[in-house]
């Protein structure tokens, strides 16, 4: 059971001038989306560049991101009834913070396969873990309106970590592309520790 002080509101605006957990909360939602995209733009330049393979290895490494993405779907459920929301996203955080650096210094394509399939099940549970949080919490009237504005701040991180992979990669080396990656999760995790304690308490307020 949620337990909160009830406020009146008439907009997400007003709502998260009393909930500004929430605001941090849309940007741990939507850092391993942000990451995600930054596989995309640094793996095909990492794997012909740096692992010095082609398109066939290229292609096997991405799908195994999917698969794993996959997978997660299956196992969360699972896993949630054993161990509690904060040390999931914790774990899952700190997971893909240490395998982003691994693949910085990582030679070999068939570990790069693994490495990738691993972060396909830590990054999308972390946005299935929170978007169930924000469902049970933010009154249903508000909840399209605040997405929206998660998303803004999405599109921003985006189009920010995607130019300073590029720029990254273009000067020291390929792998070096996945350090932004790694660099996401650390924030991640910071911001979660910094309201870990709103988001275990939670709150409906209508």
């Amino acid at each position: 059971m949620f337990v909160g002080i009830s406020i009146s509101v008439d907009g997400y605006p007003n709502y998260l001038r009393y909930q500004k957990w929430l605001v941090v909360l849309g940007i741990v939602l939507y850092i391993p989306f942000v990451a995600s995209n930054v596989i995309n733009t640094a793996l095909p330049g990492y794997v012909q560049e740096h692992l010095h393979g082609n398109s066939v290895n290229y292609g096997a490494i991405d799908t195994m991101y999917g698969i794993g993405a996959c997978l997660a779907g299956f196992l969360l459920p699972l896993l949630a009834k054993r161990i509690t929301e904060n040390k999931l996203i914790v774990t899952f955080l700190f997971s893909a913070l240490i395998l982003g650096g691994i693949l910085v210094l990582n030679q070999s394509l068939v570990m790069t396969a693994g490495y990738i399939f691993a972060l396909g099940l830590v990054g999308p549970a972390v946005r299935t873990i929170v978007y169930t949080k924000a469902m049970q919490i933010v009154p249903e009237h508000l909840l399209s309106s605040l997405v929206s504005f998660w998303n803004f701040i999405n599109l921003i991180c985006q189009f920010i970590a995607n130019y300073f992979v590029g720029k990254i990669m273009d000067g020291v080396g390929a792998q070096w592309g996945f350090s932004v990656y790694a660099l996401l999760m650390l924030v991640g995790l910071s911001l979660f520790f910094s309201i870990q304690s709103n988001y275990s308490r939670g709150s409906r307020d209508t």
